[in-house]
Parts: C-alpha cells; structure tokens; sequence
C-alpha cells in the first residue's frame, strides 16, 4: 500500500513555505531600503562637495577683482539661485542654478534642494523617508533621522470626500486617481501635500468613478474631460505670535495645530472657540494670548462659521472660469507674433472671458489651469451661478457657494503657517490688449512681487518646458503655468499640491458686505447667514473705511483687523499689501489683488469694491463643504 502525505504533514509544509518567502521578501525588500538610503546618503555628500567645490571657486574669482568684494552669504544666495524659504528657523534658497553648482541634482519625487546661505550646508525637502524617519540633511543623517509624525499629526485631520468627486495625486507629469487609504494627502511640514479631488463632464463621470486607484489621467483626458479641481483646508486652531494688529513690509508667525470636531490635538488638549472682545488683547506683545478655534469651521454663523461644525473646507484649487472658454492652437495675429506651439485660453482681450446672463443653465462655473478667469459678474449673479455648481459636476451631497471672508482668511493663515508657502508668488499673467487685460488661472510671474502692466502685447515666446515669454510694449516678461517648477511658487503649498491665484491674476469678490443703513443691493443674494459675512458700520460715519474697520476689531480669522495696522492704506496690511476697508459707497469686499499690484496684491489684501459687474473688473472663488 503506497503512502501519501497527510493533511497535517501538507498544512505543516505550506506554512513553512509561507514563512519562508515571507523571510525572503522581507529580507529583499529591507536589503532594498538600505540600498536606497545609501544612495541618498551619496547624493546628500555629493552635493555638498559640489557646493564646497562651487564656493570654493567662486571665493578665489572674487579675490581675483579689483576693488569689490562679497561676503560668503551673497555668494552663496547666487550660487543657490531659487527662491527663499524658511525651515525649523532657518532661511534656506532653493538650489536651480544647476550650471554654477557644476552637477545636475539628483531627483527625489517632488522634493528640491536648498542652501542654507549662513552656512553652506544642504538640505533637500520634502525629505528622504527611510525606517520611518525622515532625513532633510547631514545633521539628520549624523543623528538618526527626524521621527515621522505623520500618524501624530493626522490623527485629528479628517478629509470628508464628496460624493461624485474624484481624488487625485500627482506623479510624474500627470494626475492620478487616488488610493485614498494609501498617504493620498500628508500635511507634514516638510511635505505639503493637501488633499486634491476633481470633477468631471457628466459625460464620463460614471466612468471615471468606476475607474481604479493608480489609473493615470493623460493630459487630453485632463484638459477634455476634468471641469473642477479643490484642494483641503483641514479644521485647525490658531495663533498670531508676532505683528499682531501690525502691518507694514513684514508678515506676523502664525501657529496652527489640527484638531477635530471637539477641538482636541492628537495629545487630547481642547481649544477653545471663546474669542475675546477685542484682537487689542495681547498686542502689547504683538501676539494672541493662545490659540484659538478658526471660526470657518465652527457652527457660530455670525462670527464667519456654517451652520454645522465642520472638519474642513474644499476651496477652488484656481480662479473659475467659464464651461464655455476652451484651449485653442495660439497663432500669429496681425499685432502679435507667436513663437513655438503652444495653447491659449478662448475669451482672452475684450471680453474678459465671461458672460453675464446667470439665467443660461448651459454656462456653467469650472475650476481649471491654464484659462481666463470669469472676470465681472456682479455679486448675485456669482452667488447664482455657484448655487448651480452641485449639479453641473455631480456633488449631490455638497453646498457649494461663494467663498467668504472668513474663509479667504482660513486659507491665508494655514498659508502663512509653518504648513504652508510664506513666499507666495504673484500670478502677474496678464494678455495685455490696450485698455484691456485678461488674467490665465495657474500662472506665476518670475519674482514674488512681479506685475505686469505694460501696455500691448507684441511677440509671445512658447517653450517647451511651458514657461512663457511676453514682449509687451515697454518690458518683456516670463511666466510659468501651475505644473511647472517655478509656477510652484504662485501655490500654497510651494508644490503643485495647492491653491493659486490668490495673489495677483484677478482682484476676487468675497460674500462679505458692509452693514449699511441704506442696505447693500446684492444683500439678498445671500439668504443665508452661513454663505456670508456681514461686517458692521461704524456708528459715526458710515463713509469712513477707517471707523468702519476699527468697528470690526473683534473679527477673528478672515486676516483683515488681525493682519494690518489700518483700514484705509495701500500698504497697511501684511507684507505691504492694500489695506481699504469698506464704506458706504463702496460697501463690497474684495481680496488678493490683480496682476498689476506688484507687492501690494497677495493674500493679506482687501479692498472695497461696489458689488457690482464692471468696477475693477473683479473675479471670485468658490469653497465646497459637506
């Protein structure tokens, strides 16, 4: 009788295989890890001799001068090249100037290279994650990485995903469809990645939601087929550490810490949502005294909140813009010569790229790079048309409306936080035609402060890494779309991960008004006194911006009262932006300034506007909540 194995004897033996490969794939996959933090090991010395090397050479050239002299620090910043940024109190340039470096940098996801120009020393953010910790530069490598805080600090971040929405990362040069269970979003400082979703045309949304986690989106199904894109503003507390009430060139610190809906951090403590009477309170020392609940995400409807408490907001990644501007092949025209291939934005030059009839259910609000912005449409027909928006891109389950002040603010203070870009760019992308202008979403100038104001558009240079080059009448400037390195700057987050167009490209209507005696006309646009914010009039003069914005000191959070020295400035608010509060005439709110501010745009800028469709040629911003 012959014998056969027994099913224990097999049980037994498939579970011992079953340990075995997972021996063996663990042992492959950690002789892989190391593998690729010796790499980054390499590339980190690498380029630190390069820039020894670089500096090195660039000492000896300047001694050979006659006469001028610098110092390592302004050797240093020219050899970096980039743009400035801060870190753990650092003050760091981003490395571009790969020629004077004399290496090409070696390439770790979206991370880039800095210098820190006091001591020569090199960092690379968003960082090199080995054995969970994080390496940023020698120092960590010497002292065992930086403990990752990932799980600590998204503890309390609660991303709630719309219905009919589709979330997305980016990777390589394309979006893809998000595994949402698999580090879709990471707030970490040193990362910067805030959640993405989009929408799409009803004609392929049931195929894009059944479409699996990992599919890429090319970039004709992107500009065909997406019609919105919103970025995550996740609840958090605050507070104002310096300038206080204080504007001028500089800008304040502001602290953030997430929390949830019963306002605790990871470690349990509880913030409160008790404001005091006054923002005076604390200014002595040019701070708030504590953190407090950002009223955006509170259910206190009259001190900027929603209805309900909320774990965050959803705010239009650009500008919006009209379902009927479209891409088209850019040629030569008669006044201006077209260089290269490249795409232009429909409804560019005199009509601004809008219409005005909110009753045509055909033309519909989208949220899309690369197209002009839907520029003078008076307050109720924005409030009109974004009440359309929940229907149009399939967000059966959201309230999508026109953004408030007090969420303008949300934004900019998680922006001027440590999780944020404290160096926004301007976008100063302006197709100039004579007496009129169009603004492209996305875009960034080549400086912070860039504004661009200069007359006619003569030559228009396409090149192929999509940056763009205008000769107008009098200067010639270069731009960069939103996907581009260095139109990172014009975003939130310093990546592509962010929100644009908040400095510069069009001056933004907000749901916020004055409280006048005489009543402000679009008033009923907003029934709700969760889809506004009602400032109050002074009770002297209602034709006072100054009194008018002194009456409102006990404001918190919309980065007005909190944010500048006073209310009827060019440059009283924050890094020098415009400070004009509002007055009877002139009783509607604006924020962020158009391309032709320069400094004084950015996302501390408000201005009083009529409310109506042609004064300033303003645009607007759409914010989503569930």
């Amino acid at each position: 009788m012959k014998k056969g194995i027994s099913l224990i004897a097999l049980i037994i033996t498939i579970i011992v295989i079953i340990i075995l490969a997972a021996i063996t794939i663990n042992g492959v996959s950690g002789i892989l890890e190391r593998s690729r933090y010796a790499k980054f090991c390499a590339d980190l010395d690498a380029v630190q001799e390069a820039v020894n090397q670089a500096y090195g050479t660039a000492v000896l050239e300047e001694a050979k001068k006659a006469g001028e002299k610098r110092n390592s620090e302004e050797i240093y910043r020219e050899l970096a090249g980039g743009m400035e940024r801060e870190y753990k109190n650092k003050i760091l340039y981003q490395m571009t100037n790969e020629e004077a470096l004399g290496m090409k940098l070696p390439t770790y996801g979206t991370s880039r290279w800095y210098l820190d120009v006091q001591t020569g020393e090199v960092y690379i953010l968003s960082g090199f994650e080995y054995n969970g910790k994080l390496y940023t530069g020698k120092s960590d490598v010497e002292n065992g990485g930086q403990e990752v805080s990932y799980a600590k600090l998204h503890q309390c971040i609660t991303v709630d995903v719309p219905d009919g929405s589709i979330p997305v990362i980016y990777q390589g040069k394309n979006w893809v469809i998000a595994d949402i269970n698999s580090h879709w979003y990471d707030y970490r400082e040193s990362v910067r990645q805030w959640a993405n979703i989009i929408t799409v045309k009803e004609s392929v949304r049931n195929e894009y939601l059944s479409k699996p986690a990992g599919t890429v989106i090319t970039n004709d199904e992107f500009e065909n087929d997406v019609i919105g894109m919103f970025v995550y503003i996740p609840r958090y507390a605050y507070q104002i550490t310096t300038h206080l009430h204080d504007g001028g060139n500089v800008a304040g610190n502001i602290d953030i810490v997430f929390i949830n809906q019963q306002n605790q951090d990871y470690t349990g403590k509880v913030y409160s949502e008790n404001y005091p009477d006054t923002t005076d309170i604390g200014t002595a020392t040019g701070k708030m005294n504590d953190f407090v609940v950002h009223p955006a995400f509170t259910d206190n409807a009259a001190n900027g909140g929603w209805e309900h408490d909320i774990n965050g907001i959803w705010v239009a990644k650009f500008e919006p813009s009209s379902s009927t501007t479209a891409l088209v092949e850019d040629t030569s025209t008669e006044d201006v010569t077209v260089v290269g291939e490249g795409k232009i934005s429909t409804n560019i030059g005199y009509q601004y790229g809008w219409t005005q009839n909110a009753n045509d259910a055909t033309e519909y609000i989208t949220v899309r790079p690369n197209v002009t912005s839907w520029r003078n449409m008076d307050v109720a027909n924005i409030a009109k048309k974004a009440s359309m928006m929940p229907e149009k891109h399939g967000l059966t389950n959201s309230n999508i409306h026109m953004m408030k002040s007090s969420e303008w603010g949300a934004v900019a203070y998680l922006t001027q936080s440590q999780y944020g870009n404290k160096n926004l760019y301007n976008n100063s992308y302006c197709e100039g035609d004579g007496n009129y202008y169009s603004t492209l979403t996305g875009m960034a100038g080549s400086t912070k402060d860039d504004t661009t104001n200069d007359g006619y558009k003569k030559e228009k240079t396409y090149y192929e890494d999509g940056s763009i080059q205008i000769k107008y009448e009098r200067s010639t400037k270069m731009f960069y779309p939103y996907d581009h390195i260095n139109g990172y700057h014009a975003s939130t987050t310093d990546n592509i991960y962010g929100i644009y167009d908040l400095s510069g490209a069009a001056m933004e209507y907000v749901a916020a008004y004055l409280d006048i005696s005489t009543g402000f006309y679009y008033a009923g646009a907003f029934p709700n006194t969760y889809e506004k914010n009602v400032y109050k009039a002074s009770g002297g003069d209602e034709s006072n911006s100054n009194d008018n914005y002194e009456a409102n000191s006990h404001r918190f959070g919309d980065a007005i009262y909190e944010t500048s020295k006073n209310g009827n400035t060019s440059y009283g608010s924050w890094n020098a932006d415009t400070s004009d509060f509002l007055y009877r005439s002139y009783p509607a709110l604006t924020r962020g300034g158009d391309f032709a501010d320069g400094a004084s745009m950015g996302v501390f800028y408000f201005r009083y506007n009529s409310g109506n469709r042609d004064t300033f040629v303003p645009g607007f911003r759409i914010v989503l909540v569930l």
